[in-house]
């Protein structure tokens, strides 16, 4: 079992380190981040909790095979469209597809456990009602004192493992494993009706940021311009401004060109110098004002792109 206390300055390697995520952290809020992630990962399950002090959009794949909650300990994000509130616990399921906005402070504390397992207890245990529930709903309404329990049923497990890991051997996973497994079942059984999404404007403008996501992922190394999304949309600018201004809290442009900014970063993380020049990465994703980009590269990650350490030859 992987036990382990990190802490990150750059949002993608922190999102690289959760395993059996295939997930990718673009920062948008500006200056040097800290975060820190701590995990416990098995063959059968996995509890991380992570802390980022800057506003981040995470996109990706949850582990297959895998039933994941996770609830906010601190400022609510958005996930899949909807807002999370403090009793609210999101859901994900065997390689499920999401986008997560997190906004500055975020922490989170995910737990996942083997689906095909968790099925079988939970047809035991659990009405049609709540097992229908767990196929389909992506977030629950749990009341506190129930997510007050499973906390500290879990907690000290997870703390005492990761600060003693000479005590980590099969008995203290089967543990910790029949511990998650009992809190799933006590989250589907003790929920109330699943959280709706706020309808009408903020429905619509969480399903506009993230098609301009998409329709931007498809792209390539051809940046769309804000014209470019309202055409393919069939939306006014205003619309489209309005929309990430209350999913994201910034302008589509600011948003979009810090994507670029991280996608930049990650390039030079991970080439040498000798096989691409800055100036070369930089236009390669639509910076050719390289004065202007400098600006704001030095403004998003809180040092200048020659100060980003380059992978070795």
């Amino acid at each position: 079992m992987l036990a382990e206390v990190r802490t990150f300055n750059d949002p993608q390697q922190h999102a690289g380190s959760i395993q059996g995520w295939r997930q990718v952290y673009d920062q948008l809020g500006r200056g040097c981040l800290t975060s820190e992630l701590r995990q416990l990962s098995s063959d059968r399950f996995q509890i991380f909790q992570e802390v980022l002090d800057k506003r981040v959009v995470q996109r990706g794949y949850a582990p297959k095979g895998r039933l994941c909650a996770a609830m906010s300990l601190g400022c609510a994000p958005v996930v899949q469209g909807q807002q999370v509130g403090t009793h609210s616990v999101v859901l994900l399921r065997d390689g499920e597809e999401f986008v997560l906005h997190a906004p500055e402070g975020m922490h989170f504390f995910a737990l996942n456990v083997d689906a095909v397992r968790f099925a079988k207890l939970a047809a035991f245990e659990l009405s049609d009602d709540q097992l229908k529930r767990m196929k389909t709903t992506s977030q629950l309404s749990v009341d506190d004192a129930l997510l007050l329990r499973i906390r500290q049923r879990i907690h000290p497990l997870f703390r005492h493992l990761l600060e003693q890991t000479d005590a980590i051997n099969s008995t203290a996973e089967k543990m910790l494993e029949e511990e998650l497994l009992g809190a799933f079942l006590d989250l589907f059984s003790h929920a109330t009706d699943e959280v709706r999404c706020r309808r009408g404007n903020f429905a619509v403008s969480a399903y506009l940021v993230k098609r301009c996501q998409e329709l931007i992922d498809a792209s390539g190394d051809t940046p769309l311009s804000i014209l470019d999304l309202c055409e393919h949309l069939r939306v006014s600018r205003r619309t489209l401004q309005n929309s990430f201004q209350a999913v994201t809290g910034m302008r589509p442009v600011e948003y979009l060109r810090n994507l670029r900014l991280n996608a930049v970063r990650r390039c030079l993380i991970t080439t040498s110098a000798c096989t691409h020049n800055i100036s070369e990465i930089a236009m390669a994703m639509g910076f050719f004002h390289l004065s202007h980009f400098a600006a704001h590269y030095r403004q998003l990650f809180g040092e200048s792109p020659s100060e980003t350490l380059r992978a070795m030859r």
